[in-house]
């Protein structure tokens, strides 16, 4: 089967959520009718209304980022995957508290530590989710771009971290990470991309069509696509914010960099091959080639995909942008779930890409 075949299969197997995102996302259909019918199975299916009703309108730092269902950064992203996105009604209503968070926190000096972390954690889920026109969601995101890529266009990775030894008062459980510079982090602003940055310079139509953000971001992720950041640890090291010493974390490691991935990493890949897809310095990376050969030895003999099951979880904890909720429809009973699933991987993959 060619793409547009799959594309027609996964509409006679998949289930209501990829229906309605083949129908929207791979054929971008048209027609009102044949959307709202599909839009309306979707939103009434048991897996998306679960979800939905996690969402909680609460802005504390551990309901924003954590490893919890309910934690923003999660439910909101698993809603989007879905078949969520703005313009929708109820999540519209869902996501306004966090917009109007956003909106009149983006201007203020940061407070509390993680301050700026969590700022972008929301503008990119949010961007993710199709708030495209919303002013600080543009802005943290365009904040973030010039931040990190004056680090990007001539990146010193030699002066990343400092000796430990000339610092007091490090605890004990965060004395294995390195220390980082702290000319690389002034009032938060860490010069270093986090994976929230480029998964949200990736859905920002301002940043993929006008040119001059644009290379900014094709330089941030040349960056990324170098052996010495990858070799970065996963979690970059501490800072320290004034007496108190804090992991940073979620550098952008690329599954698949070294060597080929299995399990959860595999899952991790999968999302980072589409979300940076739109990116030309990333499809003509080693990494995203080898990445996109490695799945087709998951090809069945009919021409669709099938993934091993464990690499496609669906946990009760972890966080989505970990791989850990990879679920669409309801699995259960279903034979051919995860067929159908790895299916509308590749082909949004390729989608994004460009490549269908």
């Amino acid at each position: 089967m060619n793409h547009r075949d799959l594309a027609y299969w996964l509409l006679d197997n998949g289930g209501p959520v990829i229906r309605f995102r083949t129908l929207v996302d791979i054929f971008e259909e048209q027609d009102v009718g044949i959307v709202s019918r599909a839009m309306k199975e979707m939103v009434e299916s048991p897996e998306v209304v679960k979800w939905l009703e996690l969402i909680e309108p609460s802005l504390a730092f551990n309901d924003v980022h954590s490893g919890r269902q309910n934690a923003f950064e999660n439910v909101v992203a698993k809603l989007v995957q879905l078949g969520w996105r703005a313009g929708l009604q109820p999540f519209d209503s869902k996501t306004l508290p966090f917009r109007v968070w956003l909106s009149e926190s983006i201007d203020k000096e940061p407070e509390e530590a993680h301050e700026v972390f969590k700022r972008t954690v929301t503008a990119s889920v949010l961007a993710r989710a199709g708030y495209q026109t919303v002013e600080a969601v543009q802005k943290q995101v365009l904040s973030r771009l010039k931040t990190v890529h004056q680090f990007a266009k001539s990146p010193d990775f030699s002066n990343i971290f400092v000796d430990k030894s000339k610092y007091k008062g490090i605890p004990k459980g965060l004395v294995s990470h390195d220390l980082i510079n702290p000319q690389l982090y002034p009032n938060q602003q860490l010069a270093l991309p986090w994976i929230h940055d480029v998964y949200a310079f990736s859905h920002l139509s301002v940043v993929l069509k006008v040119d001059h953000y644009r290379k900014q971001a094709e330089e941030v992720l040349e960056m990324v696509l170098n052996h010495e950041y990858q070799d970065l640890p996963w979690s970059y090291g501490i800072a320290k914010y004034g007496k108190r010493y804090y992991v940073l974390g979620w550098a952008v490691h690329l599954p698949g960099y070294s060597k080929a991935p299995e399990g959860r990493l595999f899952a991790e890949m999968l999302l980072a091959l589409e979300a940076l897809a739109p990116f030309k310095c990333i499809r003509k990376s080693t990494w995203f080639q080898n990445s996109m050969r490695y799945l087709e030895e998951f090809r069945t003999e009919e021409g669709s995909y099938s993934f091993p099951r464990t690499w496609l979880p669906e946990k009760k904890r972890g966080y989505w942008v970990g791989g850990e909720y990879m679920a669409y429809d309801d699995r259960k009973g279903k034979t051919n779930a995860i067929e159908v699933e790895s299916t509308f991987r590749v082909l949004s993959i390729r989608n994004r890409a460009g490549l269908i």
